[in-house]
């Protein structure tokens, strides 16, 4: 079994390969040439795990996670889950930067996984998809999701919603 995560890295993810890695399966891991250096502190700092970790290089604004075709025929059908937890979680990015990140990455995310066969697709979101509701908000209160005028309750709203749609 393999498992496919983007947002590896960072906080989110390092903390669920650390778990993930109590199971048996190699974890590719979606790394920016630029972020090598994280890939491979996360490599140390997993122990005798690391030797399963396999950096994937891409970019979650490029179409298909700019993985290239080599290494999406390598791993065709191989992937059972694929993970997304990259986003930009910065609410004061600029709002290009967080649509280009947490929408168009979530779109490449979901259709990487459809290009790769993958078994199964998992989608961390966060509270900020129901914007700023007033009162107890649920999983399934996704359409009563209130004032998204800032872009980063919009884009995380909006990337649940095509993970939901699709």
């Amino acid at each position: 079994m393999s498992y496919f995560i983007t947002g590896g890295t960072g906080f989110l993810g390092r903390n669920f390969i650390d778990r993930l890695s109590q199971r048996k399966g190699e974890i590719y891991v979606l790394t920016r040439a630029e972020s090598m250096h994280k890939f491979e502190e996360l490599a140390e700092r997993m122990g005798e795990h690391g030797s399963r970790l396999v950096p994937v290089q891409g970019d979650l604004r490029e179409p298909l996670l700019g993985v290239d075709e080599a290494t999406r025929a390598e791993l065709k059908g191989k992937i059972r889950y694929f993970c997304h937890f990259a986003a930009i979680y910065d609410i004061a990015a600029s709002a290009e930067a967080q649509t280009a990140t947490n929408i168009d990455g979530t779109r490449n995310a979901i259709a990487l996984a459809a290009d790769l066969q993958a078994g199964g697709f998992e989608h961390v979101s966060s509270i900020a998809a129901g914007g700023l509701y007033n009162g107890t908000f649920r999983e399934d209160m996704f359409e009563e999701a209130e004032n998204l005028d800032h872009p980063y309750f919009s884009t995380k709203h909006d990337s649940e919603g095509i993970v939901r749609d699709e």
